[in-house]
């Protein structure tokens, strides 16, 4: 069954029992195996859809032609109309996720969003067998198996933190989420490699190619296995809670007010803004840079947003360990901003020589490392952040404030590659147009630091009840119900 995590019995708060008497209770938390396969399911979701997402873009040109048929000229390409589907599905299915999420459980919650994902998977790979004639089917199927497979965002996106209370002891909460969330950037590095590798020798305008359903196919068979896994979980919270805050926990604020007290806390809306940029401008610019990299002479395909995501995923782990070690998410998401800003800067004045000397023998190491401290400063922001807003909202329920922060992310992300096209159009300052989009990158990653290092300034909600809860076990009932009292501010 489970094992226990507190060698002694932690006190419960005594409370009148219905005899009229005083009802002394303790409480022993404990943790269980199946947490692993409740988490697996959210991993491997969360893989395969990222992959999902990202699988075009570095194929711009090869799906233009085989799903339109035709170059984009000045219309939005296919890659970029399947990528941003993603971020605007997300930002309008995602109070559903929550909702469902938090009102249901995470074994419907887990059902949906594996089911989503695979039929979103199935159509995708429908669109792209090579009897279909009609390019406008084509890309008309692509799109609404797009569409579909987004709407699972709703779900694997708010399920880490609601998995790492439920279900997760207080020392492994931050490194369950990291293992949520870096499924994603890993399904970012497959979505980019796999693809680089297989096209390698594709031929352009081929629209009788198996290539294409091949490779759906592939995804297919990866959004299919958290599917399986779902089926086996069976309850959607485990018999004995995994810690004080987890016990404490219900849903008796209301979903709207929860929403309401999420984005009218200062410090939240600081957060909301912090992990926005931090997932947007990541992605964005990786997406964005193979244009200026190509026009500076490098051909390196997908491989510099999988350098980042795999470092990213990495050092990650080491955020994980050193948050559930240290409790000091706030020190951590500092260090990030600072790095990220720092990176991206050096990237751009790197980019910034003359393309014909770009071409050394070391330019490609060093444009590989740049990218990786993109990844290593930036991807460790969204499961730390994440887990930082549960403490700074709590008693609002997991779902719900982990959710606020993924629609304002999608919304950002949304919203950011607009905005780099845009200012790429001024053609302000440069010859090269790119250049001025890349320096509005650098002055929003430069807001970043500044909120970040002068006005994040949490408190930690949920590790205070914890330590009152254990302070129980210690004191006196009336003196530890003062300290509940005084210390825990629950509103």
């Amino acid at each position: 069954m489970g094992s226990v995590i507190n060698k002694e019995a932690v006190a419960a708060d005594k409370e009148p029992a219905t005899n009229g008497g005083v009802a002394d209770n303790s409480v022993v938390y404990k943790v269980y195996p199946a947490r692993w396969l409740v988490l697996a399911v959210c991993c491997f979701l969360a893989l395969s859809n990222a992959m999902q997402w990202i699988s075009f873009s570095s194929l711009s040109e090869e799906v233009q032609m085989y799903y339109r048929g035709k170059p984009a000229n000045q219309s939005m390409e296919v890659s970029l109309v399947t990528n941003q589907i993603f971020q605007f599905v997300a930002v309008f299915t995602g109070f559903g996720g929550m909702y469902i999420t938090d009102n249901k459980g995470i074994k419907t919650a887990g059902l949906l969003g594996t089911s989503l994902n695979v039929i979103g998977a199935t159509i995708r790979m429908i669109a792209s067998l090579p009897f279909i004639e009609s390019h406008f089917i084509r890309e008309t199927l692509l799109h609404t198996g797009s569409f579909i497979a987004a709407s699972a965002q709703a779900f694997f996106l708010v399920l880490p933190s609601k998995i790492a209370e439920c279900w997760f002891p207080g020392d492994q909460r931050a490194i369950a989420n990291v293992l949520s969330f870096v499924a994603n950037p890993a399904g970012v590095a497959l979505g980019t490699i796999v693809p680089s590798v297989l096209f390698k020798n594709y031929t352009h305008g081929n629209p009788n190619s198996w290539m294409f359903f091949s490779f759906t196919l592939g995804m297919e068979f990866l959004a299919f296995f958290p599917f399986i896994l779902a089926l086996f979980v069976r309850s959607k919270l485990p018999p004995t809670p995994p810690s004080a805050s987890s016990a404490a926990h219900q849903n008796n604020i209301g979903f709207v007010k929860s929403i309401l007290q999420c984005i009218l806390n200062v410090q939240f809306f600081i957060q909301m803004t912090l992990f926005a940029f931090a997932f947007s401008l990541l992605w964005s610019l990786m997406i964005f840079l193979d244009g200026p990299l190509k026009d500076q002479g490098y051909n390196m395909a997908g491989y510099p947003t999988a350098v980042c995501a795999v470092v990213g995923t990495m050092t990650s782990l080491l955020a994980g360990h050193i948050a559930d070690k240290t409790r000091r998410f706030k020190e951590i998401i500092r260090v990030c901003t600072v790095g990220f800003s720092c990176s991206v800067i050096t990237l751009r004045m790197f980019l910034d020589r003359p393309a014909e000397k770009s071409l050394d023998s070391w330019d490609p190491i060093i444009v590989y490392i740049l990218c990786g401290c993109l990844g290593a400063f930036s991807i460790p922001q969204f499961p730390i952040g994440v887990e930082l807003g549960v403490e700074t909202t709590f008693p609002v329920m997991e779902a719900t404030s982990s959710g606020v922060l993924v629609i304002f992310g999608s919304l950002f992300m949304f919203i950011i590659p607009f905005v780099q096209t845009y200012t790429e159009g001024l053609k302000l300052f440069y010859q090269q147009s790119w250049k001025f989009a890349l320096d509005v990158t650098c002055a929003l990653s430069l807001v970043s630091v500044t909120l970040s290092l002068f006005f994040l300034k949490p408190r930690y909600r949920r590790l205070e009840l914890e330590n009152a809860k254990l302070a129980l076990g210690r004191e006196e009932p009336d003196t530890a119900r003062t300290v509940v009292a005084s210390d825990i501010e629950m509103r």
